[in-house]
């Protein structure tokens, strides 16, 4: 294939995938039926969502930062973070499979002249982190809705969840001992992404603190206008909200997420919430709302000076 071609397909298959989910939207309902529920939020609450989400991204800068001593201190090397960390999730949203992580490395090695290996190993770390806290939080709320086992074994559960990432110096101590007494190029791959892995227990409480922080104004802000859009309670909207995020993982995520999202939303959220017509609508409109702060935050980022060098 052309090289020119290969550049363009992704764009031309995300527009075919947003022209044919436009094209069902308004063949199905008509978006003056999809938007009315908007009617029911009020815009304080839609402010005070966007206002979580700008400090959920700070937040995110800020572990990074923290993450990588490379990077130059003060407010500019956080600001770089903060550009480096809305390009990263507006990719995520808009190619499949979260092959927008890609970026993530590349980023690093641009901006701060990290190797690819070890900004790679740091995505890892944290993607890692951001898997603990949604799983806990399911273990806390999905999973007793759909196993009924005594709260008790889910509550424990979730603690060895939440401490499980403590265990990451030791492995780290064991990994590099044991990776120093092997040759070849797989072993020298993964002692570069060791690198960006933290080996002290300061700085893994300090990342899974500011993971939980992050993810706590995330969905905080999301709950609520899910809430509202489809007449929820917290915690069936706090469901829909994770399913959500945790759709864009599978290998199936489509594009945008148009779909998929909507589906994993509707999936989390259903044992405490019908899977009716009005729960699809509460989960489109979460979906544009996700994108919309996400893609003008991306775009606010790339004007800002992609191009830049720190």
């Amino acid at each position: 294939m052309h090289p020119a071609a290969t550049r363009w397909l992704p764009v031309l298959l995300q527009g075919l995938v947003l022209g044919l989910f436009v094209w069902a939207i308004e063949h199905w309902w008509g978006f003056d039926q999809l938007l009315r529920p908007w009617a029911q939020v009020p815009i304080l609450l839609v402010a005070v969502a966007v206002l979580t989400q700008l400090i959920s991204y700070a937040l995110r800068a800020l572990r990074i930062y923290l993450a990588e001593p490379r990077i130059v201190r003060g407010l500019k090397g956080w600001g770089r973070c903060l550009q480096l960390a809305l390009l990263n999730n507006a990719l995520n949203l808009l190619l499949p499979a979260r092959t927008g992580e890609a970026s993530f490395p590349l980023l690093m090695q641009r901006f701060f002249g990290v190797p690819l290996a070890e900004g790679a190993g740091t995505l890892l770390w944290l993607r890692l982190l951001d898997l603990n806290v949604l799983g806990v939080l399911a273990l806390l709320t999905f999973a007793p809705s759909v196993l009924p086992l005594p709260r008790g074994v889910w509550l424990s559960l979730a603690v060895l969840g939440f401490f499980a990432p403590l265990i990451m110096p030791v492995l780290h101590r064991l990994l590099s001992r044991r990776l120093a007494q092997r040759a070849g190029k797989g072993s020298a791959l993964a002692r570069k992404l060791l690198v960006g892995v933290p080996a002290q227990m300061r700085q893994v409480w300090l990342d899974l603190a500011l993971s939980w922080a992050v993810w706590g104004f995330k969905l905080a802000g999301f709950t609520a206008v899910l809430a509202a859009l489809g007449q929820l309670d917290a915690v069936a909207a706090l469901l829909g909200v994770i399913g959500g995020d945790l759709s864009t993982v599978l290998p199936l995520h489509t594009p945008g997420g148009f779909g998929t999202y909507e589906a994993g939303v509707i999936a989390f959220a259903s044992p405490l919430a019908p899977p009716t017509p009005a729960l699809l609508a509460a989960a489109v409109n979460l979906h544009l709302l996700v994108l919309g702060i996400a893609l003008s935050a991306g775009a606010v980022a790339w004007l800002a000076g992609l191009g830049k060098k720190s």
